[in-house]
């Protein structure tokens, strides 16, 4: 009984939502009408009853009109798939006018995510043509990492007195991925990095008589300037670098460990520092042209394919957007993913102090290991002169790591 009564004030608590509903400048009207209506019967002045009808017409015509107004009204939003955090995305709400009549004096209201910071609160249309759309635009910015959807959009008018108001909610959902935002590294790291590619780069079985060269391809920073074939790059116009028999590229493998340890007050702070970290790792090598893969487990143990370039980056930052706690230690998950393995260099950031990963994984020479609770964790980030340790909007929209088109829905 009490399940069907909440169920039946609920369904008239919907209907009523999309009432008409007078503005205060629309009490003021009834409520002089009223008064009016009072001092005619009172003092039996037929004129006063007349002019009592006036302000109450006005109220009915708009509430008339408003209903009107809203009725037939479409929408689409149209936003990127994918953005990184802290940056200015442009979504563009298409309104149609399905209906005969003009619309005119449009509210658009978006949906207010908590994490979603817009420019404008709410749009206004001026005015639809039948079977015309408008498209107005405003800027947001997500500011956490994650799948965010938005679905509704509430259309209010007050068309054309202001002495009414009139409501509907509108459904259309869209999915955006944000990716983390990219860490900045320090020079030194970046040195470090690259100092293992390039000896990683010089072919490791040349020194035994297996140097024969049988193609070239074009070169990628990072690697062995000294391998250029000046020829070929003055008569394609780019540089080309030799391909050796039997020589293996750099590469590395990006293993992030997200099992909860230490002070739990600290853990999510240490956890989106991990995952920043990691993800300005993959911008730099894909900058570089590095070949590189990732590894990480949370339900699941989730281990990508070696390579390079956008599509290895927008593939590895889609499980960045999402990543959470891992529910397995380091030491369980991590010989699944065969660390150490030839030429490939680790690169472990961990929760936890590195001493204990260092202690109890064998990660090969040349491995490293970076904690995000440690005291030394600065020293791999770089600061610029804000005081910002993330990679700038500007060098994300002229990097080619994020160049890619992104398709809009």
């Amino acid at each position: 009984m009490k399940l069907r009564l909440t169920a039946k004030l609920k369904r008239l608590g919907r209907r009523l939502a999309v009432l008409p509903v007078p503005t205060r400048l629309g009490w003021y009207f009834f409520g002089a009408s009223m008064l009016l209506f009072g001092a005619g019967s009172f003092y039996d002045e037929s004129s006063f009853i007349l002019l009592s009808c006036i302000p109450l017409a006005l109220v009915l015509v708009n509430a008339l009109a408003v209903w009107l107004n809203v009725r037939r009204i479409e929408f689409k939003r149209q936003l990127p798939r994918e953005t990184h955090a802290g940056e200015s995305v442009d979504v563009a709400l298409l309104v149609h006018n399905a209906g005969w009549i003009p619309r005119f004096a449009l509210e658009l209201d978006d949906d207010n995510l908590p994490d979603l910071y817009r420019d404008e609160s709410t749009n206004l249309v001026m005015s639809v043509s039948p079977g015309f759309v408008q498209k107005p635009h405003y800027a947001g910015v997500f500011g956490r990492r994650g799948l965010h959807v938005l679905e509704n959009l509430l259309v209010t008018s007050a068309f054309p007195f202001g002495l009414v108001r009139m409501t509907r909610r509108l459904s259309f959902r869209n999915e955006i991925l944000v990716y983390p935002r990219p860490a900045r590294l320090s020079e030194e790291f970046e040195r470090r990095i690259m100092r293992s590619a390039r000896f990683y780069g010089e072919s490791s079985v040349a020194s035994r008589g297996q140097e024969e060269v049988y193609g070239v391809r074009e070169y990628l920073p990072g690697q062995n300037v000294g391998r250029i074939h000046w020829r070929t790059t003055a008569r394609t116009g780019k540089p080309m670098i030799l391909e050796l028999e039997g020589r293996q590229d750099a590469s590395f493998v990006l293993l992030l460990d997200t099992f909860p340890i230490g002070d739990a007050g600290s853990l999510r702070q240490r956890l989106e520092s991990a995952i920043g970290l990691i993800a300005g790792l993959t911008y730099f090598l894909t900058h570089q042209g590095v070949l590189f893969r990732f590894a990480w487990h949370g339900t699941n143990l989730q281990s990508s394919q070696p390579g390079r370039g956008d599509a290895h980056y927008h593939a590895i930052m889609e499980r960045l957007a999402q990543a959470g706690f891992a529910e397995k230690r380091l030491s369980e998950w991590v010989p699944e993913v065969g660390v150490g393995i030839g030429n490939e260099v680790p690169v472990l950031v961990t929760l936890g102090p590195k001493e204990h990963a260092e202690a109890s994984l064998r990660l090969g020479t040349g491995a490293i290991v970076i904690g995000a609770g440690g005291p030394d964790f600065k020293d791999y980030l770089r600061f610029d002169y804000l005081g910002r340790r993330s990679i700038a909007s500007s060098e994300l929209e002229n990097a080619s790591a994020s160049g890619r088109r992104k398709a809009t829905e």
